[in-house]
């Protein structure tokens, strides 16, 4: 009976470890994170990098894992992509990095899903969704240049038309100069939406973290409200906007409901008589060029002057 007893023991004993093996061997994987970012965007497609982390977090493993990729459009629910990418063995408390890229439409929004299979077997999921990718600027559209201000000055009022210059202030935020950019500004008449005018002008290459400021004159028919847009351009592509308004007939709310009063405004009371011309030599530390100051001519002369006395007086 005895004998019997200590043979079960060891059978149950010898049946514990053999399942522990079993469990040690096996893993257990985990998708402990997704992280995505554009690689290259057009004005068609967006190449995605997505980074996949997972971790064997217990037991070890046998077969060579892999990962499938897919995303599926949120608005349709259809497939838009699907890849495979090999991971190999993950060993024990082992976590690796799977780097994998995706081609999607420029457009809408994703569920991003990694499944990872060790040999056939499915171990672990993970998902992340990306929204309205319509909204990544195009590569030839990346700048680090802002437009941070408009200023507008009149010049002159005339016919019932009015001059107005206005300064643009343009500011490199970027670590690097950037290239140069032409500069389209238009006004735009804000009840009627018409264009009243349109300039070009070249904005040249910024120094990092610096500002400039472009002046641009536009003219424009007198009492009426503008919108002043300047927009940016590379090439056919626009890269930047940004937006003043200037007010030559402006409206005030006088009550709770629709009723408005306009209030006249006389534009030739704001003509600027500042003069924009280039700073003195004194003030740029610019020298002047060769030849006689007038403190310098004065002795000149009363030293001849003298010789002169001297000799023939």
């Amino acid at each position: 009976m005895v004998r019997v007893q200590s043979v079960c023991i060891g059978i149950l004993f010898l049946g514990l470890v053999i399942f522990s093996a079993g469990c040690l061997k096996e893993s257990q994987l985990s998708v402990t994170g997704i992280t995505v970012a554009p690689k290259t965007v057009t004005a068609a497609t967006v190449v995605l990098n997505v980074t996949t982390s997972v971790e064997n977090v217990y037991g070890f493993g046998s077969d060579p894992s892999r990962l499938i990729l897919q995303a599926f459009d949120t608005s349709t629910g259809l497939l838009a992509y699907e890849g495979v990418q090999e991971i190999g063995v993950i060993n024990r408390r082992e976590a690796v990095r799977v780097l994998s890229e995706i081609t999607l439409p420029h457009k809408g929004s994703y569920r991003i899903i990694t499944t990872v299979f060790e040999g056939n077997e499915r171990k672990a999921t993970g998902e992340i969704t990306v929204s309205s990718l319509e909204r990544l600027p195009t590569d030839d559209a990346r700048t680090a240049v802002a437009i941070t201000g408009m200023d507008f000055i009149v010049r002159e009022v005339a016919d019932g038309r009015a001059v107005i210059e206005a300064d643009i202030f343009f500011t490199n935020q970027g670590a690097d100069p950037s290239p140069p950019f032409t500069v389209e500004v238009k006004a735009r008449e804000r009840d009627a939406r018409l264009v009243a005018d349109r300039q070009w002008t070249m904005l040249g290459s910024i120094r990092s973290g610096s500002t400039v400021m472009q002046n641009v004159t536009i003219h424009v028919p007198d009492q009426y409200n503008y919108e002043v847009e300047a927009v940016l351009w590379r090439d056919d592509v626009i890269i930047q906007s940004g937006t003043g308004y200037v007010s030559l007939a402006p409206n005030a709310k006088i009550t709770a409901g629709e009723e408005f009063v306009t209030r006249s405004i006389e534009t030739s009371k704001f003509v600027s008589t500042e003069q924009r011309s280039p700073p003195s030599p004194e003030s740029t530390g610019i020298p002047r060029q060769p030849g006689f100051t007038m403190p310098a001519a004065l002795a000149s002369l009363g030293v001849v002057l003298f010789l002169w006395r001297r000799n023939y007086g």
